[in-house]
């Protein structure tokens, strides 16, 4: 059976569309809550050992549905315990998720494409190219897949792994749709966030969906000009189409807006940028998380604040009418942080 196609994947299906599925085979509704079960409440991905299942139901599912997991290639754990998870598609592309335990959490950081047709200069994933978008089940088996390997649930999703979430909008929607169910893994809409680097585009579609899941936006540099040498796609929209965009957003969704704004020596961490992250920000609800840059090896051509100087430019933000926060690094030993997701197999492919 054809794995790539994206109306054979049990796992592909929200819940209504579960439940049409299985009534067109000759199911009943119930039928469709027990699978539901089966997959997002007891992991059990195998058809045949879906017990409460009537037998003849059982043999159409497997005739008309699969429920494609991706494969874990290789693990990978950090010192601080954060795990990255290389995986195999069906078609032979890799991608990686990335398993963070905290206290009272259990973060993943899902990828949404195989990697990324933006070319960020600062994101290894960027240099990859781009080689498609991810299917929902794709995505979903993300989820599956970390929850079994950590033997606990997730309980928050980040659509920050490879790729751009709105350039697979429809396939990122349906998946958070599936992870969200209350009835299934039951992440809550305000513990998954999607970021995106501006695509203006989607993001009005967002506002006018009333989609209600957290947005993120990867900002970078303040001004235009320079936003377009480290972000090409910034070229497409520019700062204002996209602060237009995040006003309407936030007045129609009354949420604030979380910018990501990874710190790069000597291209964006002046008091010049400070001043302008000041002005834009505090015309709409925002939240400022400022990010260590992480090394992409040999031929990096940026390098990260010491730690005294990211502090300098933390001290500009004193007083304002929005939170700052430095967001804490995780898994930089195994090259599991942000903007270092490359899907490598092994050293040096």
């Amino acid at each position: 059976m054809d794995q790539s196609r994206d109306d054979n994947s049990l796992t592909e299906l929200r819940s209504g569309d579960l439940e049409k599925a299985v009534c067109g085979l000759g199911g009943k509704k119930y039928n469709a809550g027990q699978i539901w079960s089966w997959l997002y409440k007891k992991s059990v991905f195998d058809i045949d050992k879906m017990t409460d299942i009537p037998s003849v139901l059982r043999t159409s599912l497997k005739q008309n549905f699969s429920v494609p997991l991706p494969e874990i290639e290789r693990s990978e754990k950090s010192a601080d315990g954060t795990v990255k998870l290389l995986l195999k598609l069906y078609d032979s592309n890799y991608i990686e998720c990335v398993i963070i335990p905290e206290k009272d959490r259990m973060t993943l950081c899902v990828s949404s494409q195989a990697g990324c047709r933006f070319k960020c200069s600062f994101c290894s994933t960027g240099k990859l190219g781009f080689k498609r978008n991810l299917y929902a089940h794709e995505i979903v088996g993300q989820v599956l897949t970390a929850s079994v390997f950590a033997g606990t649930r997730i309980t928050n999703v980040v659509y920050m792994g490879m790729g751009e979430p709105f350039d697979n909008y429809d396939e990122v929607i349906k998946s958070a749709d599936i992870i969200s169910d209350d009835s299934g893994l039951a992440v809550g809409k305000r513990k998954i966030t999607i970021s995106t680097f501006g695509h203006v585009d989607s993001i009005i579609r967002f506002t006018n969906e009333d989609i209600r899941y957290k947005l993120a936006v990867s900002l970078h540099n303040p001004f235009d000009d320079e936003r377009n040498l480290i972000m090409p796609a910034n070229r497409k929209y520019g700062l204002k189409k996209l602060f237009d965009a995040l006003t309407a957003y936030t007045k129609k969704s009354n949420r604030k807006v979380v910018f990501e704004y990874v710190l790069l020596k000597n291209v964006n961490d002046t008091e010049r940028h400070a001043k302008e992250l000041i002005r834009l920000l505090s015309a709409l609800p925002s939240k400022l998380n400022l990010i260590k840059y992480h090394s992409q090896g040999a031929a990096d051509e940026f390098g990260p604040l010491k730690d005294e100087f990211a502090l300098k430019f933390y001290n500009f933000f004193r007083n304002q009418n929005f939170p700052v926060v430095f967001r804490s690094s995780r898994g930089e030993d195994i090259s599991a942080a942000c903007g270092q997701l490359t899907a490598k197999r092994k050293a040096g492919e």
